[in-house]
């Protein structure tokens, strides 16, 4: 929808696009910042902004009671709108959403922000619904692959596809997301990949472990890296296993691991501040999930230099490893070819250098400073032109 069906004026958008490009205020809109992907990227843009002098609002629907995973600047404002949606029943879940869309509309209409950036389907649809009628932008983006996020409701699927277009600007991680929702939603998606944050520099230093990262859900495929991790720990009795995140699956895991005799082999440790140092130090990272929207685990574990194997699923994961060449690929849910080519790294630890100091490279292709001149630009295009024609 057009900004003067919405009833803003042309004149006040120039003010504000002339604003934004001197000291923008942006508000950033996620559930929690609670450990993931998305919350820290979310978080590591925050920082990088308030760092340059921008006016950064940092909003999520938790309470205060609920804390925060990811550290913030000093300069950035929390809020925390505090809306409990933990209702089974509808009219419960709708009220509750009201309200979402009612406390974030008094945010924004308080701190009147040159723009809006929201992360997460649910998220991204309140957000747009809270801003429609003020003189803000809004831009929003999917953090997974839409079309196998099956989990989430028919109901908030519906409103993707009617609000999106009403959106400032839409983003996708991967090419085949953007090409999803560009087909679905019938709105035109930037593609822009995680930013790598400041590492620090790669270590020759590695041990005989297999680290693997993630929410503990089945989306992630752990269960199926303990069944590959099963078929080769007798053979290489000096590793063990870590699995470092916390989720719904943890008892499930916890018996799997039990059922496959690698009780002293396995260990799971929950969200922990020193995971780079894991990730440095790891003879291996495993990401063996069944579908992904763009894994900053395997990101971030390539610039550290660590040797890693990951499953081809959608997306990503092919988009920063070249078989064989900065990293190892195998198909999705094939326990047999996971198993065989941890064996073979495992056996090759020359090898194993080689593919880390390969990987390492994406530290400068996934420059956090290049890749938020792109989201700058998203959300702010006129005064990107207008810098540009300078």
């Amino acid at each position: 929808m057009s900004r003067a069906l919405l009833g803003v004026g042309s004149q006040n958008l120039a003010a504000s696009n002339s604003d934004a490009a001197a000291t923008p205020t942006v508000v950033l809109v996620i559930g929690t910042l609670q450990a993931g992907g998305a919350e820290r990227q979310l978080s590591d843009m925050a920082n990088y902004w308030a760092a340059k002098g921008w006016r950064i609002i940092f909003a999520t629907w938790s309470g205060s009671e609920l804390a925060d995973f990811f550290p913030l600047h000093a300069h950035v404002r929390r809020v925390h709108l505090n809306v409990d949606i933990a209702h089974a029943a509808v009219l419960p879940r709708l009220r509750s959403n009201l309200k979402r869309i009612l406390k974030l509309r008094k945010l924004l209409s308080a701190t009147r922000p040159d723009a809006v950036l929201s992360f997460l389907t649910e998220s991204n649809l309140l957000a747009i619904l809270a801003r429609m009628g003020l003189d803000t932008r809004v831009v929003v983006s999917e953090r997974i692959q839409p079309a196998l996020h099956t989990s989430l409701p028919r109901m908030w699927k519906i409103l993707r596809r009617l609000l999106y277009v009403r959106a400032d600007g839409v983003v996708a991680q991967t090419r085949d997301a953007a090409l999803w929702l560009e087909r679905h939603c019938h709105t035109s998606v930037s593609v822009i990949p995680n930013a790598l944050r400041r590492l620090p520099e790669p270590s020759d230093e590695k041990r005989t472990v297999i680290v693997a990262v993630g929410r503990l859900t089945r989306q992630k495929g752990f269960d199926l890296l303990l069944r590959a991790f099963a078929r080769i720990a007798t053979r290489f009795s000096e590793w063990t296993l870590v699995i470092i995140g916390e989720g719904a699956e943890r008892q499930s895991l916890t018996r799997l691991r039990g059922e496959l005799l690698l009780d002293g082999r396995v260990e799971f440790v929950g969200p922990t501040p020193d995971v780079l140092d894991w990730m440095a130090h790891a003879g291996l990272v495993v990401q063996p999930s069944r579908f992904e929207g763009f894994p900053n685990v395997v990101l971030e574990s390539m610039g550290l230099g660590a040797a890693v194997i990951s499953a081809d699923c959608p997306s990503g994961p092919a988009d920063l490893i070249e078989e064989g060449v900065n990293g190892r690929l195998v198909p999705v849910e094939d326990v047999g070819a996971l198993a065989n080519v941890m064996a073979e790294l495992i056996s090759k630890p020359d090898e194993r250098a080689r593919l880390g100091r390969a990987a390492s490279a994406v530290r400068e292709r996934y420059r956090q400073d290049i890749l938020m001149d792109r989201w700058e630009a998203c959300l702010f295009p006129r005064s990107a032109q207008a810098s540009d024609a300078a």
